[in-house]
Order: structure tokens, then sequence, then C-alpha cells
């Protein structure tokens, strides 16, 4: 329990008080907030995580390696054990299933996430959560931060934190000074509460299914993307919520291109996907006729060109197959074929690394 005391203890000192901003400092001598930044020591690309924790989903039958899962007696709230509080859940324990596992990310990177199972059933009395040790090149992080909720720089849960159901948690570095940072793609070892301890070699991507294929699209995903050859061209992809009860998200893109005789001409693809889909296929493209500028025009129409496809190999890169054409009073651009694009850049606050 002492363990277990000093170490929230630590982690309390190593918490900031709030969020911090980046201050900007102006002719007058005044620092200026600007944005929000990223915690430059993330353990995991932000896109790596970005449709939240996949509780109750580790990977058992679809080709990665195995999550490790051990058995681990955690111990009831010490804060009752004060001040007339609860006798009971003061002296309560209760065995709780503790599953660990890799998760792949792009550019060979990788997340580790854990997930408690509890085993008890009685509303009104809990375990609390244990102290969490990582050890890397002889050097062990105590305490070490994980949270229920990914890309985040400062929250943390804390040893002793009441764990009143199950629930999973990802492996973060704190937002600090710190000299010494995990890099959870490297070998390192995990012990929880000094008593199980998992063991995970160096991050190997080849045996990661997911590693393999294309990016499940999301808003990361959300850019500019052009031919590095030929300039003046390129394409706008967004991604958008869907309907929520249904899984879904509807992809977007903009072509902008040239017809025959060399004048600025616009394709505009809209498809829906499932979360989770690393392609957009079939997707119906059109192009827009009777229009005007600045508003000065009545309703513009728009008309069926073909279909374009699009996956992501990585963050950078966006390949897409096209098939259409327009009609022949409007003598637009039309054809069939493959691309591969390249990134313009990242949307701020959506880093895809």
């Amino acid at each position: 329990m002492a363990a277990r005391q000093s170490a929230k203890a630590s982690a309390q000192a190593l918490q900031p008080a709030g969020a911090k901003r980046q201050a900007v400092a102006t002719a007058g001598g005044k620092a200026q907030p600007s944005e929000i930044f990223a915690n430059p020591f993330r353990a995991y690309p932000p896109s790596c995580l970005s449709d939240g924790l996949p509780f109750g989903q580790f990977p058992q039958s679809n080709g990665d390696p195995a999550p490790q899962q051990q058995t681990l007696n955690l111990l009831g709230d010490p804060a009752e054990c004060f001040g007339g509080g609860n006798s009971t859940e003061c002296n309560y324990s209760e065995p709780v299933t503790v599953t660990v596992w890799r998760v792949a990310c792009s550019n060979n990177q990788t997340a580790v996430l854990m997930e408690i199972d509890r085993s008890g059933t009685n509303p009104n009395l809990y375990p609390t959560f244990p102290l969490v040790e990582v050890t890397q090149n002889n050097t062990t992080l105590t305490p070490t931060r994980v949270v229920n909720d990914p890309n985040t720089s400062y929250a943390n849960t804390f040893v002793n934190s009441p764990l009143y159901g199950s629930d999973i948690y990802v492996f973060e570095n704190y937002f600090s000074d710190q000299t010494v940072q995990i890099d959870y793609a490297k070998a390192f070892s995990l012990s929880l509460d000094r008593t199980i301890t998992f063991t995970f070699p160096d991050y190997n991507k080849s045996q990661y299914v997911a590693a393999n294929q294309g990016l499940p699209i999301s808003g990361y995903l959300s850019t500019n993307w052009f031919d590095p050859l030929h300039s003046g061209e390129g394409m706008l992809t967004q991604i958008y919520d869907g309907d929520a009860s249904k899984s879904e998200r509807f992809f977007t893109a903009a072509w902008y291109t040239f017809d025959p005789l060399g004048l600025p001409f616009w394709l505009y693809a809209q498809g829906t996907i499932t979360i989770g889909d690393s392609a957009a296929n079939n997707v119906q493209v059109v192009y827009a006729t009777n229009g005007g500028f600045a508003g000065n025009f009545g309703n513009a129409t728009n008309n069926a060109w073909g279909t374009a496809s699009f996956s992501f190999p990585d963050c950078n890169t966006m390949k897409f197959t096209y098939n259409g054409h327009t009609d022949a009073q409007t003598n637009g651009p039309g054809g069939s074929g493959t691309r591969t694009w390249t990134r313009l850049a990242n949307i701020n606050s959506l880093v895809c690394d």
C-alpha cells in the first residue's frame, strides 16, 4: 500500500494545474496565447487511435500477436479506512483480468493498450487502480501514465482510483521535461502492483495485419493532395460524421483539374463509408453546370460524371482510380486511370503521422 500511495503523490506532482498554451511574444513585450499544442512526447501517432479505444475488442484471431492476459487481485478503496468510512470496502479485494496488447500504427509505430475487466458484480463494492510501472533499458518509470481517453496531454489515472467498472487504457508519456520517456515500439516490461509482469519484445510490424493494410479513413485524412510532377492540379478530401447509429461517415473529394481547352474544371465526389473502412470504393462523381460567379446565378445543376475509388497506404499517400466523362456539350475532362498523390500539409490539430 505504501508503494501505491507514494506513486500517487509523484503522479500528482507531475500533473499540471491546467491545459497549457504556447505563448507568443508581441512587439509590446506581452505574451499572447496561441493554440493548444500537442504533447511532443506522445507515445503514438494521434491518428492511430482517432476513433477512441477498442474496449472489449482486443485481437484474438485476426492474425496479430495474441494479447497477454493475467489475473491480479486488487484491493478495495483505502480512503474508506479512515474517518468512519465503509469498513467492508476498506477490506475488500477482487480478482480482475488484465489484458495488454499492441496495436499497429502508421510509420512503424505502435500503441499499447491495457484492459482491466472486473469479476465482481456488487455495485456497492469496488477494487482500485493498481500501481503501474514500465521498465525499459534498465530504467523504471514510476509512475507510468495511463489514460482511458486517447490523444490527451495531461489526463492521468492515479493509483488507488476507484474502478467502478471494467475499463480500457492507453499508455502515454508525461508532458514534461523528463529525460526518460518510453518508446513503446522498443522492448519493455510492464509491472502491476509489483505482482504480475508483462514482457514485450521490439515491435515488428510485419506480424500485424493492420500495419500492412491501408489506413482506416478518418478526419486525419482530410487535407489537400497533389502530384509533385504536375503542379496546378490537386484534390481536397474531407471526412464528415454520418449516422452514428449506422457507424457511418461521409467521404468527399473535390478534384480541381482542367478541361481539354486548359480551363479550370471541378469534379466532386461524395460517398458513404463505414467507420474502420480503409477504402472508399465506387464513389459517385459529379460536375456542375449552369453556375455563375459570387452567387450571380440561379440553380446550378449537378451532372453524373462517373466513379472514383480512394485508399491511403499511409498518412502521406493517396491512391485513387477514376472512370468517367462529361457530356459532349460540356466537353469536359474524362477517361480512366490510377494515380498516386502526395499530402500537401497537415490540418492544424489533425496531424497524421
